[in-house]
C-alpha cells in the first residue's frame, strides 16, 4: 500500500509539473517553493515520476468525456442514447452541435499534453545518466522506449479522430505550439511507424522478470501496466492497417500472435471475459495487449471515466436508466445463435442465456459486460464508483484483426482458423465457405460482437468500407472525409494556421 501512495502522489506532483514546465512557459515569476528548471532531472526519483505521470496524462487524456467510448462506439454504432441529447447528436453525426461534450472533444489540447510529456521525457532523462549512477543505460533504454512508444500511440489515436494533425517532435511551449500548422495523416503516420519501430527494438518482454527489479518494483508489479515490445508490434498492426498497408500489417500482427506466450498471456474465457475480477479489472489476467489500468489502490477509480458510468444502471447501481445501451432489436439480430456464451436465446424455452446485459427481460437492456464495481470488492448497487481498465486491444482482437489482414492478402484458410478461435471461444458455429456470409463480412461481424464496448466499432466500420463499400452512409462520410470530427473552436481561434475540417466547414 505504500508503494501505491507513493505512486499516486509522485503522479499528481508530476501531471503538475509537467503542465506547468510545457504550457505554462510565459508565467516568469517562479514562486518561492518551486525548485528550478535546473534542479530538475537530476536523479532516479525524477525518471520514475516523469514515467508515471506520462502513463498518468495519457489515461487522463483517454477517458476525459468518456471520450474513448464515445468516439469509438457511438458514431453509427450499436449504442444508442436512453435520453442524452448530446450522445444523440454524436449517433447522429451532428458534431457541429453545441453542447459541453462535443467542445471538450473536439478539443486536441489534452492529447498535447500527453505528447509534450513524452518529449520533455526524452530530452531531459539521458541528462539523469549523468548525475545518478543508480540510473543506468538499461534503465534509460527501457524508459525512453517507453516514452516512444506512448508519444506514437498518442498520434495514431489523434489521426484516427482528426486526421491531419501538427505533427510534434520535440517539447513546446504555448508560444511555440499556437501557430503549428498541420501535417498530411500520412505523413503523421509514418512518424509513428518509425517511433515504434525504433522502440520495438529496445523494449523488453517483460520488467524485472529476473533477478534484477525495474524502479525497485518485481515483476508482479509492472506486468500489464508498462508498454512492452509485444504492446509495440500490436500497435504497428493497426497503424499498418488503418493506413490500409496491409502487407505491412501481415508481418506485425504475425510476431505479436507468435510471440504473445513470452509475456504470459492467453485467450480469454466468457467468464474471464465478463468477471468483475477479469480482463477489465486490475487483475492481470487474459490477453490484455495494452491495457490503461485504473486500480484502487492508486486512487484511479472513480465515478466518472469509465464505460460503466454510460451503461450501468438499476439492479447494478442506483441509476434508473443507462446513458446509452444496445436495443433488443439490435441484441437480437446481432447475437442470433442461441449457444452463443455472450448472449443467446433458447429456440425451443425462449430462455435467454447472457453474460453481456443484464435486465433484458425489463424495458431497456443493461450493457453489463464491463462491470468492475469497486475492484470487484463489494456488489453493493450504491457504490458506484468503478475501477475497469480501458482495454485497447487484446489477444482476440489482435486474433480477429490478422484474419482481417490475411483475408485482404487472400490467405483465407489461415484467416478462417483465426476466426474460428474465436467463434469457438464463444461457443457458436465455426465459419466455412459453405456460411452464408462472406469471410471479410463474418469476421468484421465477429469484431462487433466480442468487442462490443471496447470502442472499435466506428473506427471497424471505416476499416471496412474501405474494403468493402456496404454501408452508403459510412461511405459517403469516407469520401467527404466526415469521418473525421471538426477541430474545435478554440484551438482553431489560438492558431491561425489552422483551418476547420472541410466537412464541418
Amino acid at each position: 500500500m505504500k508503494t501505491y501512495i507513493k505512486y499516486a502522489s509522485l503522479l499528481i506532483l508530476t501531471i503538475c509539473t509537467l503542465i506547468q514546465y510545457g504550457c505554462e512557459k510565459h508565467l516568469d515569476v517562479k514562486a518561492a517553493d518551486v525548485a528550478s528548471e535546473e534542479l530538475q532531472w537530476t536523479d532516479i526519483s525524477d525518471t520514475k515520476a516523469g514515467l508515471i505521470g506520462m502513463y498518468g496524462l495519457l489515461r487522463a487524456a483517454l477517458l476525459e468525456g468518456n471520450g474513448h467510448w464515445v468516439y469509438g462506439e457511438l458514431r453509427s454504432g450499436d449504442f444508442i442514447s436512453y435520453t442524452r441529447a448530446d450522445l444523440d447528436a454524436v449517433h447522429d453525426h451532428d458534431l457541429n452541435a453545441s453542447y459541453p461534450l462535443i467542445k471538450t472533444l473536439t478539443n486536441w489540447r489534452r492529447f498535447y499534453a500527453v505528447i509534450n510529456a513524452a518529449s520533455l521525457f526524452i530530452e531531459r532523462a539521458p541528462e539523469v545518466l549523468q548525475k545518478d549512477s543508480r540510473y543506468t543505460d538499461v534503465n534509460l533504454k527501457w524508459d525512453i522506449a517507453q516514452a516512444r512508444t506512448v508519444r506514437a500511440f498518442t498520434y495514431f489515436y489523434m489521426v484516427r479522430i482528426w486526421g491531419d494533425v501538427p505533427l510534434l517532435k520535440s517539447s513546446f511551449d504555448d508560444g511555440e505550439f499556437l501557430e503549428r500548422p498541420r501535417n498530411s495523416k500520412e505523413t503523421v503516420l509514418e512518424y509513428v511507424e518509425s517511433e515504434l519501430l525504433k522502440a520495438a527494438e529496445d523494449l523488453p518482454y517483460t520488467y524485472s522478470l529476473s533477478s534484477s527489479s525495474y524502479y525497485n518494483e518485481g515483476f508482479s508489479v509492472w506486468r500489464g501496466v508498462l508498454f512492452n515490445k509485444v504492446t509495440a508490434y500490436a500497435l504497428l498492426a493497426h497503424v499498418a492497417a488503418w493506413g490500409e498497408r496491409y502487407v505491412q500489417a501481415d508481418v506485425y500482427s504475425k510476431f505479436v500472435l507468435d510471440n504473445y506466450a513470452r509475456i504470459g498471456l492467453s485467450y480469454s474465457s466468457i467468464s474471464t471475459l465478463t468477471g468483475q475480477a477479469g480482463i477489465f479489472s486490475n487483475q492481470f489476467t487474459g490477453g490484455q495487449l495494452l491495457c490503461i489500468v485504473a486500480p484502487y489502490a492508486f486512487s484511479e477509480a472513480t465515478a466518472t471515466g469509465h464505460i460503466e458510468e454510460l451503461t450501468l444502471a438499476e439492479p447494478l447501481v442506483y441509476k434508473k436508466n443507462p446513458a446509452m445501451y444496445v436495443s433488443k432489436d439490435t441484441i437480437t439480430s446481432l447475437f442470433p445463435e442461441p449457444n452463443d456464451t455472450r448472449f443467446g436465446i433458447d429456440t425451443l424455452s425462449g430462455l435467454t442465456r447472457t453474460n453481456y446485459f443484464s435486465n433484458y427481460s425489463g424495458e431497456t437492456p443493461i450493457f453489463s459486460k464491463i462491470k468492475v464495481l469497486r475492484d470487484g470488492g463489494t456488489s453493493e448497487a450504491s457504490y458506484a464508483v468503478f475501477g475497469s481498465s480501458l482495454l485497447f486491444t487484446r489477444l482476440e482482437e489482435m486474433t480477429l484483426l490478422r484474419a482481417e489482414i490475411l483475408t485482404v492478402l487472400r490467405q483465407e484458410a489461415e484467416a478462417t482458423r483465426l476466426l474460428n478461435v474465436v467463434k469457438t471461444l464463444r461457443g457458436t458455429k465455426a465459419h466455412t465457405s459453405t456460411s452464408n456470409e462472406d469471410l471479410l463480412t463474418a469476421i468484421f461481424q465477429e469484431r462487433r460482437r466480442e468487442l462490443m464496448g471496447e470502442g472499435w466499432r466506428w473506427y471497424d466500420q471505416i476499416r471496412l468500407n474501405r474494403l468493402k463499400r456496404v454501408d452508403n452512409a459510412v461511405t459517403e462520410l469516407i469520401d467527404k472525409h466526415g469521418i473525421y470530427w471538426p477541430i474545435a473552436r478554440e484551438v482553431l481561434n489560438n492558431n491561425s494556421l489552422l483551418e476547420q475540417n472541410a466537412y464541418w466547414k
